[in-house]
This record gives structure tokens, sequence and C-alpha cells, in this order.
């Protein structure tokens, strides 16, 4: 078993094995597969409603009820051994698609799982069981009856996604005012649902009747968080980013938000009080609160800021944006499958097994490069991050091998602004190059400009250069694996995708498409329809009883996940 040198330290073996790498792959062909049997309407269960939008909004709402499915489970999970997780208490595909992305915002779902209560039983099995699962087969393997058992039991909901589409209609909330229990439809005929742009929802309560948005949901979120104590002290250590960061938040909020002094002994009402005083201090505003979080945290670093303030910009209880989260690696995805890696039986043959030991052998001299350059933010390649990710998914394993050999936990954050990431992709390359003495990237991208001093240098390094694995020249089907891993950026949708990755070898016409869509506003579009009963009630209030459940769009038979397995 080959090991590898990172930093001053060397592995025993491998970090990341072949075979899970091929495991990951088969994931990700089922991912894939899911995406494409949704966007394309390719089962009869897909409900009429749904039918009615077009391809990227219908995602958008599938992935929101999977993230749904994905709460129940984790409120409902109990620790197991390995075994027994894998064959009662594995989740079905969505949820696993959900899961996935989560674990592939390594710091935040470490931060998440030792904070959030609902995820502390994730953060055991995180610790003992998830860097032992074998990805692939559980992906192949099809749900044993005791698995769809425990799965209804536990969540009350169906198994299969597609089956669960018609019971999940509504989504079940707090109003921030009053707290009184709401329900709200997904999808609704004037764009206002929960999984829309616009979503907004009357509080059905007749002393409140708050016009519920997804920026007072987040301001109740961060005032939730802020008024948290873990044993009933002033202690407050509940907010995304103090943990790791260890920021001591709540004695930095401006005055009013600190008032100690309750009329309520009582701890409980206490709290209460303090959060409507917050609440109503700032107009249940999340652009007013932002500001003064900003205020509070002037004196942090820049990237701290940012990722405490991007824990609530939503309203969900995890500190990361799981919609957009699934769908950047949805970007990523369709890049692994243009390079023909999902495919079955893509890398049976010896000759092509060689693409991903190379990529492995890459990957470990990416965290080499890590653990030399400590103010480096690494830009992986596509081979490069396709390994990152099948270590990622090892849960608390990653992030013990980070801090091991990296000396840190390399975080993969979900989105940088594009010159950031352009700027770190440059810095990438020429610290590659200064350290291995061989092209970061072999797909035609232009390298960084670079003077005609560093050019005589990079020359004289060639002829002095030290031992090294790497190869100069790859697999000619390795080549195209090389170019730049992009799907967390973030353009800026007035440039129209042309700003920093304005190169033409930079990106494919559909990358910067999809980056520039989750870039801004998304608005669900809906097909022009004949028929007036295929779209569900207009509702404003919160509170409904009907079920949005619509007729068949197809014959169709129900569509199996199930594909080719071997890779």
């Amino acid at each position: 078993m080959d090991s590898f040198i990172i930093g001053s330290q060397r592995t025993p073996g491998p970090l990341v094995s072949i075979a899970q790498v091929k495991g990951h792959l088969r994931l990700l062909r089922v991912f894939h597969n899911l995406r494409v049997i949704v966007e394309e309407c390719k089962d009869r269960r897909i409900p009429a409603f749904a039918a009615q939008m077009d391809r990227d909004s219908r995602w958008v709402w599938f992935i929101t009820l999977a993230i749904n499915r994905f709460e129940r489970w984790v409120k409902s999970l109990q620790f197991a051994p390995l075994e027994k997780f894998i064959n009662k208490h594995f989740p079905p595909i969505d949820v696993w698609m959900v899961w996935h992305a989560y674990l592939l915002n390594p710091c935040c779902y470490e931060e998440d799982c030792e904070r959030l209560p609902v995820l502390q039983q994730l953060r055991m099995l995180n610790v003992f069981v998830v860097a032992s699962i074998d990805v692939g087969k559980s992906a192949k393997n099809q749900p044993s009856e005791s698995r769809i058992a425990t799965w209804h039991k536990q969540t009350g909901s169906y198994f299969d996604p597609f089956d669960a589409m018609a019971e999940l209609t509504h989504k079940q909330m707090e109003c921030p005012r009053c707290r009184t229990r709401v329900f709200v439809p997904f999808v609704n005929d004037n764009g206002t649902g929960y999984s829309e742009q616009r979503f907004s929802a009357l509080c059905p309560l007749p002393g409140c009747r708050l016009k519920i948005t997804k920026g007072n949901l987040a301001v109740a979120k961060f005032v939730r968080d802020l008024t948290e104590s873990e044993d009933g002290s002033d202690h407050y250590m509940a907010l995304s980013g103090t943990r790791i960061n260890a920021i001591a938040i709540a004695n930095e909020i401006p005055v009013g938000f600190c008032r100690k002094n309750f009329r309520s002994s009582n701890p409980r009402i206490a709290r209460v009080d303090w959060e409507k005083e917050i609440k109503e201090c700032i107009g249940y505003s999340w652009p007013l609160l932002k500001d003064a979080i900003a205020i509070a945290l002037s004196d942090q670093h820049e990237a701290t800021r940012i990722n405490i303030l991007n824990a609530y910009e939503q309203d969900s209880p995890f500190s990361v944006d799981l919609v957009s989260a699934v769908q950047r690696q949805g970007i990523f995805i369709r890049r692994i499958d243009v390079l023909g890696w999902i495919k079955p039986g893509a890398f049976k043959d010896n000759d092509k097994l060689q693409i991903l030991e190379h990529s492995l052998l890459r990957y470990h001299c990416f965290l080499d490069l890590a653990a030399a350059s400590p103010n480096l933010m690494p830009v992986p390649t596509l081979d490069i991050d396709l390994i990152w990710h099948s270590h990622q998914l090892m849960g608390g394993k990653y992030g013990v091998d980070s801090e091991s050999y990296v000396g840190r936990r390399l975080d993969h954050p979900l989105a940088i602004e594009e010159g950031v990431l352009s700027t770190a992709l440059d810095n990438t390359c020429r610290a590659w190059q200064t350290r291995f003495r061989v092209l970061y990237m072999q797909c035609g991208c232009p390298a960084p400009d670079e003077t005609v001093f560093k050019k005589f240098i990079r020359i004289l390094q060639h002829y002095t250069r030290t031992p090294t694995r790497l190869q100069a020249s790859l697999h000619p089907d390795h080549i195209p694996a090389t170019h730049p891993s992009i799907h967390n950026a973030v353009l800026d949708p007035e440039l129209r995708g042309f700003g920093a990755f304005r190169k033409p070898a930079h990106t494919q016409r559909d990358e910067i498409s999809d980056l520039v869509r989750l870039s801004r506003p998304q608005v669900v579009r809906k097909k022009r329809s004949k028929k007036s009963n295929l779209e569900p009630p207009s509702r404003l209030e919160g509170f409904v009883s009907e079920k949005m459940i619509g007729q068949p769009v197809n014959s169709q038979s129900h569509t199996t996940l199930r594909q080719d397995w071997d890779v």
C-alpha cells in the first residue's frame, strides 16, 4: 500500500482508497439519474402542478422537499452500529443527496454537529460510523422491508421520494412574532410558496397577522441562537461560527441586545422576553439585523463575518444553505459526467484505472501543498476535487486527517466570490509548479501571467528539480479533469458570467449558465396550460387544509434509479 508525504509527515497509506472513489462515483451516478428524472418529469408520480414548472424550478422544489425529509430524519435518528445502521436506518436516496452536500461543507457540518441538539445523534454516527460506510454499495442496494418500515415509523412518511410527493404539500414552521405553529404550502399559484423565491404567508392568528418571510424567519433563527444558553448561565456559545472560531459574540452585540434584567425569574420566560425585545427592536428586519451584526463583528476577520452572516441567510436550523449546496454539487456532477467518469464500467480497464490512481496522487500532493502554504486557499481541479469530496464523506475522519497532516481543518466553502476564487486559483497554480515542477492544469486553461524573472526561475528549477512521482504528461483521458473545479464560484450576474473566469478555456457554456443562475434570485416559471385545475390552490395565509395533490402527468411507469453498477 503506497504511502504519501504530506508536510513533514508520511501517511501509513492513502487517506482515500480507489475503492472508495469508485463507490463515490456510483453514488454520483444515482444522484445524476435522480436529477434527470425530476427535471424531465420521467416519473408519473410527479404532481401535475410541479410539471407546470420549468425544469430548474422543479428541481429546486424537489430539493426543498428532500431537505424537509432530511430534517425529519435527523430528528428521529438513533445511534446504531454500522451494520444495523446500513440495514435499518440508512436514508432514502434524496435524503442521502442532501446529507452528501452537507458533508461537503466540512467545517460547517462539524460545527453544526457540535452545537445543534437536533444533530447530536448524527454527531455520534459522524465519529464512529460514517467513515466506514461503503457509499457505492449503499446506493446500489435496494431498500429492505425493515429499512422502509423503520423510515416510515421514524418519520411518518413514505420511503420513496416520489411516493412522498403526494403528502409533502406544506411546511411546518413557527411564526417569528407569536410562535404559533403555521403550515405553509411549498408551492402555490401566485409564486409565494415556501420553495419559491417570493415566499410569504400571513400568520393565521387574528391577534398577530404577521407577514412571514424568509427574512423575518432568518431573524428569528439568529435571535433564537443568540439567546440560547448551554447551561442556563450567561455564557452564550450557540451561534454558528462561534465554536470552532471561539468568538464571544453575545457580548459584542450592540447595547439593547444584551439586556439581562428581566421581569420574570423563570429563565425560559425571561429568554422569550429577550427574544421578543430584540426582534421588536429591529422590526423583524433581516437587513437591519445584518448591519448590527456586521458592526458587532467589525474587529473580526472578514471571512469569519461572512461565514456567520451566511449561516443566517436562510431559516433552516443548519448553517449551510442546503438548497444551494445540492445545486452546486449538481454542477460538479454534470462536469464529472461530461468526463465520462460516472458511466458504468468507466474504470474497469487497468489503462483507465491509472487515471484514478494518479488523481489520488495529485490529491495527496494537494494536501501537501496546503500544509506547506498555511496562507494559501488551494483551489482544486476536477480530479482532485473528486478525491477531496470522497475524503470529506468520511465525516469525522476527514477532520482528524486534515488536522493531523495539514495542520488545520481544510475547509471546502460552499460559495466564493469570483474574483477571490480566480486569484486563489492563480496562486495555487504558481505554488504547485514551484513545489512539484510540473503544470497544475494541463487542460488548456491559460496559466497565470509570469514575469521574465519568474520564467527564468522556473526554467532553472526544471533542471534542478527534486524527485516527484507526479507525471509531467498524463493519460489523454485524464487531461480534461485537470480543469479547475469552480462549482462554488459566485459570479456577477450583471457580467453574464464573463468576469474573472471570462477566459473561454476556464468554463463550458452550461457551467457558466448554471453558476450565473445560482448567483441571482430564482423565480419559478410555469408552462402555459389550457387546463385551469392543474395549479395548486392560491392561499396567502399560513394555515390551510387542502392537499395540493395533482394528477399524474403521463402514463409512464415508475422509474427506477437502479443502474449497471460496474465502475
